[in-house]
């Protein structure tokens, strides 16, 4: 099996983030579609290429606003955006997602 092809189903959630590329360039965007694997990320001129490290910095809006970081590999460059594999897989993140995704089902439903 390749790392190139993801094999879970992601699904459509706008978080805002803040991406630092390269250790320094920090831009804003927001993400399409997510899942604790991976994330589309738009961007209206990605200047980030395949195979780029970036981290990635989302908002805990439980926690205060606490920052939650995900680093993560560019697999995929398209016009409208970036495709990222994340490379960790933490208990932070995965709980922060959760209440993201319960809160969007929230909204969606009412």
């Amino acid at each position: 099996m390749s790392i190139h092809h993801r094999t879970y189903a992601r699904i459509p959630l706008v978080l805002d983030v803040k991406i630092k590329l390269k250790g320094e360039k920090l831009m804003h965007a927001c993400t399409r579609n997510i899942n604790p694997f991976g994330a589309f990320i738009e961007l209206s001129k990605p200047e980030m290429i395949t195979n780029d490290f970036v981290k990635i910095y989302f908002t805990d809006k439980d926690e205060n606003d606490a920052c939650v970081v995900q680093k993560g590999m560019v697999m995929h460059r398209g016009k409208d955006g970036v495709g990222i594999l994340f490379a960790s897989d933490t208990e932070e993140f995965r709980t922060m997602l959760k209440q993201e995704m319960s809160h969007a089902q929230i909204t969606a439903t009412h």
